[in-house]
């Protein structure tokens, strides 16, 4: 014989509430209307009695289908990932949040848009969005745009100040005298990244006219990284190189095993930095002066204008909203060889 399907009713019952307390708390709408003893008792008791939300009713209801979509290059990458904890701290329990990832290296593309709107999604995030691709789509749902900055300026967005922190190394290690420099970037050429790169080297270039940049690229992953700069530390060492920026942390640890292994000293004879602030920058050897990027905030506050624009989609998007960068300095980056030799 089959069991009877639990109702909110047997919970409010078992948790000694009434059944709009199990609705709100259970669908994560009881701010304000339910303290913490309140919520775990709910929970216990939903829990102890199987009890499941019927979402496929509660979306023939209220049109909606309780399922975010969010679209990104990369979430295996410890800044994506960071983002995609930021979004669930907000939208979860109450919307399942659906994941689309592109291939390693590249954007986003209008088919892994288009694949999440065909689903009936109740909004969409989309993060490092390289073109206008999204309102050519005629999204049936809000959507709020992350890291894209010059993009979709007509839908919510939050961006970076990615430009900001880049000046602010390009001034640190031209401070320590450095004047030519090796710069590691993402090779996913998105705006985000070369915004990012021009801002630092025209930073660097204001320092003095001598300033070199010369620019390669690599996934962002270590052993990639590790082979690129190995392959090209000869060439950036003949040309005088004393300083290498990293797009990421993780190109920045591959950096620092090749520079290693190939005897050159960290930073007696090249500077090294990254992007990202990883928990494994300050424990590295030397630890990592890098770009701190708020990836959670990122995504939490991504998360917070996506519900906004789902309360009130015909609300016309105003200015994007912009998190601070900062920068950390540590014992990766030092003075210049031709700076140290100098005398005073």
């Amino acid at each position: 014989m089959a069991r009877r399907r639990v109702t909110g009713a047997d919970v409010a019952a078992e948790a000694g509430v009434s059944v709009s307390i199990v609705s709100l708390v259970l669908n994560g709408k009881d701010s304000g209307r339910a303290n913490q003893a309140t919520r775990d008792r709910v929970h216990a008791a939903a829990q102890r009695l199987g009890y499941r939300i019927d979402r496929r009713g509660r979306s023939l209801a209220t049109g909606r289908t309780g399922i975010v979509g969010y679209v990104a290059p990369d979430v295996a990458t410890p800044f994506f990932s960071s983002v995609q904890m930021g979004l669930l701290s907000e939208l979860s329990p109450e919307y399942q949040v659906l994941t689309v990832v592109t291939a390693l290296g590249q954007t986003v593309s209008r088919e892994s848009v288009q694949r999440l709107l065909d689903l009936g999604v109740d909004g969409l995030i989309i993060s490092t969005v390289e073109s206008d691709l999204v309102t050519s789509l005629n999204p049936s749902c809000p959507v709020v745009i992350l890291d894209s900055p010059g993009r979709q300026k007509d839908l919510p967005r939050v961006n970076l100040d990615v430009g900001g922190s880049a000046r602010e190394l390009a001034r640190h290690l031209t401070g320590l005298g450095h004047r030519r420099f090796a710069y590691l970037d993402i090779d996913t050429r998105t705006r985000t990244l070369e915004a990012r790169r021009r801002a630092f080297t025209g930073e660097a270039r204001k320092a003095s006219e001598q300033v070199g940049v010369v620019v390669a690229r690599s996934p962002i992953d270590v052993t990639a990284a590790y082979d690129s700069v190995a392959g090209n530390w000869p060439s950036w060492r003949d040309s005088g190189v004393t300083a290498l920026v990293c797009g990421s942390d993780l190109q920045a640890f591959g950096a620092l095993a090749a520079l290693r292994d190939l005897g050159v000293g960290v930073p007696e004879e090249v500077s090294v930095a990254g992007a990202d602030d990883q928990p494994m920058s300050r424990i590295v050897q030397p630890s990592l002066t890098t770009v701190q990027l708020p990836s959670f905030e990122l995504g939490s506050l991504g998360a917070r204008e996506l519900r906004k624009a789902m309360d009130r989609p015909d609300a016309v998007a105003g200015r994007p909203l912009v998190l601070p960068t900062r920068l950390e300095i540590r014992e990766s980056t030092g003075s210049a060889p031709a700076a140290r030799s100098t005398p005073h």
